[in-house]
C-alpha cells in the first residue's frame, strides 16, 4: 500500500513539473505576446502608455527585457491598428497605423521599400505591425509576429557592396534585430566581412535577418562570431529552401 502511494505521489509530481505553460517563457530573444488587449491570465498588463510615439521613447530607456516586453505587448494591442488587407494573406497580416495612405500608394502601382519587407516577412509566416517612425523619436520599422513572440527590427534595404556596411551601421542604432532586403545578389565576400564587423562593433546586436529573394536567412550573434562563419553563411546562402 505504502508502496503504490509513493509510485502515485511520484507521477503527479512528474506531471507536475513537466506541464506546459500556455504561452512560452520570456526570454532575451523572445517575447510572449498577450493576445487580450489589456489582461494576461487576469493580470493588468505592467505597462500602460499614454501614446505609441512615447511608448517607443519607454522601450529604449527601459534596461530590462521584461519591461521591453511589455512596451511592445501594449503597442501591438493598440486598436490604432488595422490591416492593410492588399497585402495580407489568409494565415498571416500586415497592420498599420496608416490603411488610407498606404492603400492609396498601392494604387498607383508602387510599393515602398518597408512594404516589401513585410510581405516578404508575412510569406515566411509573421505577422508585421508596421511602426510610424515619427520625428524626433527613435524607431525601428516592424514589430513581427511568429508563434506568440514578437521581435523588434530595424529594416533596410541594400544593393549589397560599399552601402551595406552603412546600411548595417544605421539599422544597428535602432535597434538589436535588424533586415536587410537585398536587391540583387550582393558578393558573398562583401556579405561575410560586414555582418561579422557590425557584430564585433555592437555588443547589443543579437540578430541579422537577410533577404535572397523571398528566402529568410537568420544570423545570430553566436553564428556571426564563430571560427566557422565563412562556412555557415555559405551553406545558409547558397541553399535552395
Amino acid at each position: 500500500m505504502h508502496c503504490e502511494l509513493y509510485i502515485i505521489s511520484y507521477l503527479c509530481r512528474i506531471m507536475t513539473e513537466k506541464a506546459t505553460t500556455p504561452y512560452p517563457e520570456c526570454t532575451e530573444n523572445d517575447i510572449v505576446l498577450v493576445c487580450e488587449p489589456t489582461t494576461e491570465y487576469g493580470k493588468p498588463i505592467a505597462y500602460q502608455g499614454t501614446t505609441i510615439t512615447n511608448a517607443l521613447k519607454d522601450y529604449y530607456s527601459f534596461t530590462t527585457n521584461c519591461k521591453k516586453v511589455d512596451v511592445l505587448k501594449w503597442i501591438v494591442a493598440q486598436p490604432a491598428f488595422s490591416e492593410l488587407k492588399r497585402l495580407s494573406l489568409a494565415e498571416n497580416k500586415i497592420y498599420t497605423l496608416y490603411t488610407n495612405q498606404y492603400d492609396e500608394i498601392l494604387k498607383t502601382g508602387e510599393t515602398p521599400n518597408n512594404l516589401q519587407i513585410a510581405q516578404k516577412f508575412v510569406a515566411n509566416g509573421y505577422d508585421v505591425f508596421l511602426l510610424s517612425n515619427p520625428n524626433a523619436t527613435k524607431s525601428a520599422d516592424f514589430i513581427i509576429r511568429k508563434r506568440n513572440c514578437l521581435y523588434y527590427i530595424e529594416g533596410k534595404t541594400s544593393t549589397g557592396g560599399s552601402a551595406l556596411s552603412i546600411r548595417l551601421s544605421d539599422g544597428a542604432k535602432q535597434s538589436d534585430k535588424i533586415v536587410i532586403n537585398f536587391i540583387g545578389f550582393p558578393s558573398f565576400h562583401a556579405l561575410f566581412h560586414q555582418s561579422r564587423k557590425i557584430f564585433e562593433g555592437n555588443d547589443a546586436l543579437s540578430t541579422l535577418y537577410f533577404f535572397k529573394g523571398s528566402r529568410l536567412i537568420k544570423i545570430t550573434r553566436d553564428i556571426a562570431l564563430s571560427k566557422n562563419y565563412d562556412k555557415l553563411l555559405y551553406s545558409l546562402w547558397n541553399a535552395k529552401k
